[in-house]
């Protein structure tokens, strides 16, 4: 009886423990995969800002023809114009501005809210610097410097380069946060340097994203530079000192972090890197013991051609995620002896019972991991496992929906398509399409009545989408006023460009609002198909962005 009371135990603690892990992996996954979105907007945003400022050369269709370029401004009312643009795209305060090989200097400022600062300076003169409300709005000079663009560390790096390149993370005397800059080095058609354009983009918005992800009672997530120097982290420590007398900037470093958990999974990373390099966006999952137990740990390595060398980790503590297991290991056990005490056949029924329970529970698990459609639990218990069961349900709902809008998110979108391709036959080859969704003048909605109104429209357009698709469509948010559909079985652009006008047609009727106000938005819509357009979701859903941002140029032109 002994021995088969002991075996009871361990393939209870076996099972458990198999859960959990597969439990905390996938929560890992899904926090790098949030942190990891939004590196990637900011990063973006910076890029495709200075693409406004100077778009890149364009392919043109005749073969052997050199790319088409679009000529930089003459004037600075036109360069003003681009930089007003460049500046309007970020949500956050930013700065955009471009400095000559002449010495003159034209920069946009946000601070925040309807408040810019605007400076201006001509060869070999001072910089002017002015404040106002936005476009064509009155200036008001606030100061006059010595400002020789040309000298700048920002000019320099990329003139050196030849192209775009990130500056070092510095920090922001003013707002007292971090921030970095992308430049990028104008060139005419002759080569000839004409100036480098510049994107100045903060890093709170990283830290205010890690601070209020759902991290469990001991997780933590952070974002570094290789050599552990901390950009953004889920613990409340201050992440840079600036001291009067002191003009060096003392950034806070991974391993000498109040947290010790930041420190051990930091500590692991390093050692992963010493041994092998990692493949930039590629998701590793790690595995450690410390004097407090298990600990697992995901990272994720960001890099560009700009110079951009960035590491996504976050890690958590085993024993987060085992508590409701081994209670309700426990509490069967001692059942199991009961049970054992009383007769053997009962005992083995109850063995079979509480087994088949976690290994519903594991698979339950691993299905959240890999995308495949969750399955019916049909646990109908009062003690832990039942709770946890039902954890499991909630988590399956959290990690594969978006909160506000109740559509599915960007991971469960990528892992749901992934699913299909790797299960369909080759006697029923899998076509698809997917429409990338970019809303316009939803900003101003934002702007004008605040993001509780916005809100509510980005809830009306997601259920507008989803009464517009089919049974076996589905609908993702993708973060912000951003959204992607799934269109089942289309093989035709022609199909498809008529779902997208469908939806455009949906997305832009009147969206009524507070005090009786009537929000109209509009939608840009990239197509793509499968296997046309690339055979993985990725390359999908790049082409299906860049004819986006073509339909929204567009826009922009028609609509002046």
């Amino acid at each position: 009886m002994v021995c088969l009371v002991l075996t009871i135990g361990w393939f209870l603690y076996r099972a458990g423990d198999d859960a959990t892990e597969v439990l905390a992996r996938n929560a890992l996954t899904e926090l790098i995969g949030r942190v990891s979105q939004a590196i990637d907007r900011q990063t973006m945003g910076a890029r495709e800002s200075l693409n406004v400022v100077a778009p890149p050369a364009v392919r043109t269709a005749a073969p052997g023809q050199p790319p088409a370029m679009l000529p930089f401004p003459v004037h600075s009312k036109e360069l003003e114009e681009r930089l007003w643009l460049a500046n309007l795209m970020f949500e956050d305060p930013s700065y955009v501005y471009f400095g000559g090989a002449d010495g003159s200097f034209l920069g946009i400022k946000q601070e925040e809210g309807s408040q810019f600062t605007y400076s201006v300076r001509e060869p070999d003169g001072k910089n002017y610097v002015y404040q106002l409300r936005g476009p064509g709005t009155p200036m008001e000079l606030v100061a006059a410097q010595e400002y020789e663009p040309r000298k700048r560390p920002w000019y320099v790096q990329a003139v050196q380069r030849g192209r775009e390149t990130w500056s070092s993370v510095y920090a922001d005397y003013r707002q007292k946060h971090l921030g970095i800059n992308l430049s990028k080095p104008i060139f005419d058609a002759d080569g000839k340097l004409l100036g480098v354009a510049n994107s100045s983009i903060g890093l709170l918005r990283l830290t205010t994203l890690l601070r209020a992800l759902p991290l469990g009672a001991h997780g933590v997530a952070f974002v570094t530079e290789l050599n552990g120097d901390m950009i953004a982290d889920s613990v409340n420590e201050p992440l840079h000192q600036i001291r009067d007398q002191d003009p060096d900037l003392r950034r806070l470093n991974a391993s000498q972090s109040s947290s010790p958990l930041v420190r051990q999974a930091y500590e692991e990373v390093r050692r992963y890197l010493a041994r092998q390099p990692a493949q930039s966006g590629k998701l590793m999952l790690l595995s450690s013991r410390t004097e407090g137990g298990k600990i697992e740990v995901a990272f994720r390595l960001h890099h560009d051609a700009a110079g951009l060398d960035w590491l996504a980790i976050s890690a958590a503590p085993r024993s987060d995620f085992l508590g409701s297991v081994t209670s309700g290991v426990y509490q069967t056990l001692m059942l199991g002896l009961m049970a054992v005490c009383l007769t053997f056949v009962i005992g083995f029924l109850l063995l079979r019972w509480v087994l088949r329970d976690i290994r519903r529970l594991t698979q339950a698990a691993k299905s959240i991991g890999n995308g495949s459609p969750f399955p019916d639990l049909n646990i109908n218990r009062n003690d832990e496992i039942g709770q946890l069961a039902q954890s499991f349900v909630e988590m399956e709902r959290n990690l594969r929906t978006d909160r506000l809008t109740n559509v599915l998110n960007r991971d469960s979108l990528i892992a749901q398509i992934d699913f299909r391709r790797s299960n369909c036959v080759d006697g029923s080859p899998l076509h698809f399409g997917l429409l990338f969704i970019d809303l316009d003048r939803f900003k101003a909605v934002n702007d004008e009545y605040g993001h509780d109104e916005g809100d509510k429209v980005l809830v009306t357009i997601a259920q507008r989408l989803q009464h517009t698709l089919r049974h076996d469509d589905s609908v993702a948010r993708f973060g912000g006023d951003e959204f992607v559909v799934y269109l089942h079985g289309v093989s035709d652009m022609e199909v498809a460009r008529s779902i997208a006008d469908k939806i455009r047609h949906a997305v832009n009727k009147p969206i009524p609002g507070r005090e009786g106000q009537q929000y109209v938005v509009d939608a840009s819509v990239g197509v793509s198909l499968y296997p046309d357009d690339g055979l993985d979701v990725e390359t999908l859903l790049r082409v299906a962005d860049s004819r986006m941002f073509d339909q929204k140029r567009l826009h922009r032109i028609l609509s002046v």
